[in-house]
């Protein structure tokens, strides 16, 4: 959408959500950390991830429903939808679509009122915004098209950033499920673990700059990115006129729908040496997978320009963390966690429990 796809989004604007997320991190968020390892019971690491970069949004100016609240609305908004298409007839139907719609409109229903005192308070303010939601708010600022002929301008850019709002509340998640499947696959590979926890200690993160000194951990984040993607799947409508070669078929309806699959992509033989390995140190500086062979993010028009924003979060709270705690996993070897791709969204079954301690 329109403000998703703002100038919010560009890579040259990062350092603005370093800025506001940085201090946040070593601050209160890791004093819950502190807080909550305390007792030396093991933790839940998926959801425990899931209130942390919830709270970033507050940071980021978006402080609007408690980030607990926001990570279990939207645990429960992503496990029930989507469906399997077996499922779907049944779900549309059944008291668990009713809730999550009433869920989602409440949500709504706050995002909106937080959108409309900002723009009291901000009206007549000609300066450039200083938080997410200021910029999301004026990229939606509609000044002609379709948008005014349906809707006033100001219910217009209401609208609008509710929906993009939301969508950054579920993206959130995304992150959320790609670290902890990331521990989930070290558990099998403790020298990379170990390698990877050397790198977040030793490097001092103080500026945004700082984060390119850690290579070995966007390897790890790279591979984790193409090994278990959020997004497993895709699909896209034909627009093209006329009759469209796709490989060997002929593509003559114009609205055809076609479906693709990043993770079928992502374990290629064809395009990836031992796709099934777990291996960083594929990711060399000279290295540059096959055009459409890696699509963590999806790729062309409909790309997420978020990635940049998504991999500065991922690198943030990992050497935040590696820095303060000892993490290793404590998995209930008859109910071990694992990553399923049975759904267009990656989902992970059983609790990643994992022994957080301070480092020594």
């Amino acid at each position: 959408s329109s403000g998703i796809n703002a100038e919010y989004g560009a890579k040259t604007n990062i350092e603005n959500l370093f800025g506001a997320c940085m201090p946040h991190m070593e601050g209160p968020e890791l004093n819950r950390w502190k807080t909550l390892i305390k007792s030396g019971k093991r933790i839940d690491l998926h959801e425990q991830l899931g209130i942390t970069f919830s709270s970033y949004l507050q940071a980021l100016g978006i402080d609007m429903v408690t980030p607990d609240k926001v990570a279990e609305n939207v645990y429960k908004i992503l496990y029930a939808i989507p469906k399997k298409l077996t499922e779907t007839q049944s779900f549309l139907v059944s008291k668990e679509k009713a809730e999550i719609t009433q869920m989602i409109a409440d949500m709504r229903n706050t995002i909106t009122a937080a959108i409309k005192a900002k723009r009291v308070k901000s009206a007549g303010d000609e300066l450039e915004p200083t938080d997410m939601l200021g910029h999301l708010m004026d990229a939606n600022k509609i000044k002609s098209g379709l948008g005014v002929k349906i809707m006033k301008k100001a219910t217009a850019q209401i609208e609008y950033t509710t929906d993009d709002v939301l969508t950054v509340f579920l993206v959130m998640d995304n992150l959320v499920k790609q670290i902890s499947v990331l521990f989930i696959v070290l558990k099998d590979y403790p020298q990379i673990q170990a390698t990877l926890f050397e790198e977040l200690r030793t490097t001092e993160i103080s500026e945004f700059e700082d984060l390119t000194k850690l290579s070995y951990t966007e390897k790890c984040l790279l591979e984790i990115l193409r090994m278990q993607p959020v997004l497993t799947r895709g699909i896209r409508t034909l627009h093209e006129k006329g009759a469209q070669q796709l490989g060997p078929y002929a593509l003559t309806n114009n609205r055809a729908r076609i479906l693709f699959s990043e993770y079928v992509m992502h374990h290629n033989p064809k395009y990836w040496k031992e796709p099934q390995i777990f291996n960083p140190d594929r990711w060399q500086e000279d290295f540059t997978p096959e055009p459409f062979s890696y699509m963590p993010f999806w790729v062309g028009a409909r790309g997420c320009i978020g990635k940049h924003m998504a991999m500065m979060m991922m690198k943030l709270t990992l050497s935040v963390l590696a820095k303060n705690f000892d993490l290793q996993p404590d998995f209930d070897q008859e109910k071990a966690p694992a990553p399923s791709q049975e759904y267009a969204v990656l989902r992970i079954h059983n609790i990643v429990n994992m022994y957080v301690t301070p480092c020594a």
